[in-house]
C-alpha cells in the first residue's frame, strides 16, 4: 500500500514521488495542468508522504496520519478553496498566513493546498508572496491551478512546477477495475469522466453520485415546457442541498474525531477555528459543484445526440442509454439548437461561480434549453 496508489503513475508523478522520497522538497510548489489531471490527489498524496510516521517521505497509506490526510481530516494539512468567484485577500491574510507561522500540531510538516490558485485576486497573491519569500522551514505550499497563466509571474517563479495531463481512458479503466469496478461500469465511468480519475471513481463507486446522474439523465425527456424546466431546476437545487446536508454530517464526525485527538490543550483553539472556517467554504463549494455537475451531465447528453448523428455510438459518452438517445438523434431538432443548448449549459456552469443567485441562473438556463429543444421534436421520447 502507498499514498501514491490509485494515482496514475505518469512520468511527472513518478518524478514527484522520487523528489519527496529523497526529501528534495522546496517550500512552494505549483501543480499545473487541465481539470481532471490528478492535481488534487497528487497534492494530498504528497502531504501524506511528508507527514507519514511509518514511512517518512514515502507514505504507507494505511496509518492514521496518511488516512486522515487523504480524507482531508488532518489538522496540519489545510485546503484553501475559492469563496464564490475568488480567493480573497482576507482569506490569505487572516487564515493562511497566521497559521503558516505556527508549528505543526502533530505532523512533521504543515501543508497548505490552495485549490484553483489562479482565483486568488492580485492582492491575495501579493499577500501570499511575502510568505513564499520568507517561509517557515516546516511549511509547504502547494498551488493547484488549471490556468497557471493567470497567476502572477512573481508567484510562479517561487514555485517548483509540476505539469500533469488527463489520465488516458484505458488507464482509468485499468485503475477502476483494479479497485473492484465491473468492466462495463469502469468503461462508462472512464468515458464520462474525460480523464478525471476523481470523477471516474465517484461515478463507479459513490452511491449518491450515481443516483444524481440518473436524475440528471431523466431531465431532458421531462422538460416539455418552461414550467417543467422550472420544476427540474428545483429538483437540481434540492439535490445540491441534500449533498450539503450529507457533507455537514461528515464534517460533524470530523470535528468529533479532531476533538478526541487534540483534547483541550494549548493552541487547539486556532486549529478548531481554522477547521470550522474550512468547513463553511467546503459547503459553499459543494453546492456549486453539484449544480455544475447537473449542467455538465445535460451538456454531455445533448452532445451525445450530435455524436450519434455524426459519428455513431463510438463517440458517445453515455453508453448505457443509447436506446434513449437514438430517437433524439432521429428527431427533427436541429443541430444548431442542440449546439446552443450545450453552450447554454456550459456557460451557466461557468457563471455559477460569479452569479449571486445560482437558482435563478439555473432556472433561466433550463427554460432556454426547453425552448431550444421543443416537445414537438421529441419523436419517440
Amino acid at each position: 500500500m502507498s499514498v501514491w496508489k490509485g494515482i496514475d503513475v505518469s512520468r511527472p508523478i513518478a518524478a514527484l514521488a522520487g523528489q519527496v522520497a529523497k526529501d528534495d522538497v522546496p517550500h512552494a510548489w505549483l501543480f499545473a495542468g487541465p481539470s481532471g489531471s490528478g492535481k488534487r490527489p497528487a497534492a494530498a498524496a504528497m502531504a501524506a508522504a511528508l507527514n507519514c510516521p511509518v514511512e517518512p517521505n514515502v507514505g504507507c497509506g494505511t496509518c492514521s496520519s496518511c488516512l486522515r490526510i487523504l480524507r482531508h481530516r488532518h489538522p496540519d494539512v489545510h485546503h484553501v478553496v475559492p469563496e464564490g468567484p475568488l480567493i480573497p485577500v482576507a482569506t490569505i491574510r487572516e487564515q493562511v498566513i497566521p497559521e503558516a507561522y505556527r508549528s505543526p500540531f502533530e505532523g512533521r510538516r504543515k501543508v497548505f493546498v490552495i485549490e484553483e490558485a489562479e482565483r486568488m485576486n492580485p492582492e491575495a497573491q501579493n499577500a501570499l508572496l511575502k510568505t513564499l519569500e520568507e517561509p517557515q522551514p516546516d511549511t509547504i505550499f502547494i498551488l493547484v491551478s488549471d490556468r497557471e497563466e493567470e497567476l502572477l509571474d512573481t508567484v510562479r517563479s517561487r514555485c517548483r512546477r509540476i505539469v500533469l495531463e488527463p489520465v488516458p481512458e484505458s488507464r482509468v479503466v485499468e485503475l477502476l477495475e483494479s479497485e473492484g469496478a465491473a468492466a462495463g461500469d469502469a468503461l462508462l465511468s472512464a468515458r464520462l469522466s474525460d480523464g478525471d480519475i476523481e470523477l471516474a471513481r465517484a461515478l463507479a463507486f459513490d452511491g449518491p453520485t450515481r443516483e444524481r446522474r440518473q436524475l440528471w439523465l431523466s431531465i431532458p425527456r421531462r422538460m416539455a415546457s418552461p414550467v417543467e424546466a422550472l420544476d427540474a431546476a428545483a429538483e437540481i437545487a434540492a439535490e445540491a442541498k441534500e449533498a450539503v446536508k450529507a457533507r455537514e454530517r461528515s464534517q460533524k464526525a470530523e470535528v468529533e474525531e479532531l476533538a478526541e485527538a487534540m483534547g483541550e490543550g494549548r493552541g487547539t483553539a486556532s486549529v478548531r477555528n481554522a477547521l470550522l472556517k474550512r468547513h463553511k467554504r467546503e459547503l459553499r463549494r459543494l453546492e456549486e459543484e453539484v449544480l455544475g455537475e447537473s449542467l455538465y451531465a445535460l451538456a454531455a447528453y445533448f452532445r451525445d445526440i450530435l455524436a450519434l448523428r455524426s459519428g455513431g455510438s463510438e463517440a458517445v459518452a453515455n453508453t448505457d442509454i443509447l436506446a434513449e438517445l437514438q430517437p433524439w438523434a432521429d428527431a427533427d431538432v436541429s443541430d444548431a439548437a442542440l449546439v446552443r443548448a450545450i453552450q447554454r449549459c456550459i456557460e451557466t456552469r461557468t457563471a455559477l461561480t460569479t452569479n449571486a443567485n445560482a437558482a435563478l441562473a439555473l432556472e433561466a438556463a433550463l427554460v432556454e434549453v426547453a425552448t431550444l429543444v421543443p416537445p414537438a421534436s421529441r419523436v419517440g421520447v
